[in-house]
């Protein structure tokens, strides 16, 4: 089986898919149609790659196409998942979900919850966390995944979503940056937001692995 993987950081990622003895495709750049055509992929793995795959694509490899996603879905959806999880103050955790045609939208395949003190961790500190959370629920999961074992559950619920610049103005009141503790970063940042966008998930997102 052949791999694709769509990352500017897939190496955690490779070792589980060759323990299966399938050859991977590392990009990072975008791919156009005639790219995806010449690469002949059977399956897509997207983790942290913020560029678009058109909509044939998506229809050629549907339920083939995975994402790595640092929120417990449906909470923060979109860009920057951790920042916002901080901002309205949502469940942390990571899931795998197949990528339909919308914003995050598509069926999970996994999640895990995630605790995290926002006494202790920063936002830098807190997304590395949930990155390594995320690559070893992959590492766990992919050969169930490949090997048609682990039944996608459609998601429900849609909850707001967040786009790269939606934090521009509230990153700029953090005192440091993305060392800013996460303690700090809810009370500065909620205080600015106003009111938070996030509402009930009615279950979904709860299934931990």
């Amino acid at each position: 089986m052949h791999v694709l993987i769509l990352s500017p950081y897939p190496e955690a990622l490779i070792a589980p898919v060759t323990a299966r003895g399938d050859r991977v495709t590392t990009r990072s750049d975008l791919l156009s149609e005639a790219d995806f055509a010449a690469i002949r992929p059977d399956w897509i793995i997207s983790y942290g790659y913020r560029r678009l795959i058109t909509a044939p694509v998506l229809e050629q490899y549907a339920d083939r196409i995975v994402n790595l996603h640092i929120s417990l879905l449906p909470y923060n959806r979109g860009a920057d998942p951790n920042f916002w999880s901080w901002v309205d103050n949502t469940p942390k955790g990571v899931t795998l979900h197949l990528i339909d045609g919308g914003m995050d939208t598509g069926p999970i395949l996994v999640q895990r919850e995630v605790e995290l003190d926002p006494d202790i961790e920063t936002l830098k500190s807190s997304y590395v966390r949930l990155r390594q959370e995320i690559e070893d629920v992959f590492a766990r999961h992919w050969d169930a995944i490949a090997s048609g074992r682990l039944q996608p559950r459609i998601q429900t619920t849609c909850l707001p979503m967040h786009r790269a610049a939606d934090k521009t103005t509230l990153f700029a009141l953090l005192p440091e940056g993305w060392d800013t503790r996460a303690r700090t970063a809810m009370r500065l940042l909620s205080d600015a937001s106003g009111p938070g966008e996030a509402g009930s998930a009615d279950g979904q997102g709860r299934t931990t692995n």
